[in-house]
């Protein structure tokens, strides 16, 4: 089962991608396309609260948890993308994101969030190599002209989404689940995304909006499904393995390139996502990763994990 989940959540975010790629071909800004999308998730996740009668809940120890996985993984690394994405070659961006599963290997070892194991650093290792033969196989290279601020700010992207990951798996709210958890991390994304729509600057006509339409639909699907399936993942097998679903997006990005944009893969590409799926394997073999030796986040106060959430 958690390989199913594990090819659902890597096809969901490379079918988003595909999403944005035909939103951008009908000459939708990107800027339109993310803020509907996160108002949208946010409604989709609390009309499945109002369906279950299970609304997040709203202590202190909750609110905190919601604005800091809220912001660790959607706000600061949503922003540094839109920033740095025009700034440097495609090929150096992508192999910069993928760098994402290796952060979360080495700070999950460090903090001793989770056991260290040969099959985690081979799978992780093989999975990175993969990505990065996928990465100089699909795209002209081209790293000259970047600046090493512009390409340390990348880098900043996976760190985000690395101290979240391991922040939502050794930091989870007992008596919350997943849906709880979506609701509430929405909440806190869709807040910003409609405080800061008057200062956008971005205009929606209606030939936009109509355009808009579809591409947005299809994204808050997704995504929706996506977050929940991360949370599960994250929840019961860890976070190193729900890292490797990013190497996963890149294997279906391959797929849905020949399929859909009738893009011609090369043998490099094949061999790579040979690689990709044999990582999988691994870490397949490796079982169900150990609940953390420690809680590095553990403080004096009532840390989330140790205090019971009211209602």
């Amino acid at each position: 089962m958690k390989l199913v989940l594990l090819l659902v959540l890597g096809l969901s975010w490379a079918l988003r991608i595909a999403a944005f790629k035909i939103a951008a071909e009908r000459g939708v800004p990107a800027g339109i396309i993310i803020q509907f999308a996160v108002i949208g998730i946010l409604m989709s996740l609390l009309l499945i609260s109002l369906i279950r009668r299970r609304m997040p809940p709203r202590t202190s120890l909750a609110m905190r948890f919601y604005v800091v996985s809220g912001c660790l993984g959607f706000l600061l690394p949503f922003a540094l993308e839109t920033i740095v994405a025009g700034k440097i070659p495609a090929f150096v961006f992508i192999v910069i994101i993928s760098t994402m599963p290796v952060m979360t290997l080495l700070l999950s070892f460090i903090l001793r969030v989770e056991r260290a194991s040969r099959m985690k650093v081979l799978a992780v290792s093989l999975g990175f190599g993969s990505a990065l033969l996928i990465a100089w196989d699909n795209t002209a290279i081209g790293v000259e002209t970047v600046s090493l601020t512009w390409i340390l700010l990348a880098f900043l992207v996976p760190l985000f989404y690395t101290l979240n990951t391991v922040f939502v798996a050794s930091r989870w709210p007992s008596g919350v689940d997943a849906v709880e958890i979506a609701t509430g991390q929405a909440a806190v994304v869709g807040a910003a995304a409609l405080l800061a729509m008057p200062f956008s600057g971005l205009f929606v006509d209606g030939w936009v909006l109509q355009r808009a339409i579809a591409p947005v639909v299809a994204i808050v699907v997704l995504e929706t499904a996506a977050l929940l399936i991360y949370l599960r993942i994250v929840k019961a097998y860890g976070a190193i393995y729900v890292s490797l679903a990013n190497y996963v997006s890149m294997f279906f990005g391959v797929l849905i390139g020949f399929f859909v944009f009738f893009e011609q893969p090369g043998w490099v590409t094949l061999f790579a996502s040979l690689l990709l799926i044999y990582s999988l394997h691994l870490i397949r073999k490796d079982g169900r990763a150990e609940a953390a030796i420690e809680d590095p986040f553990e403080d004096d106060d009532q840390p989330l994990t140790k205090g019971s959430i009211s209602r």
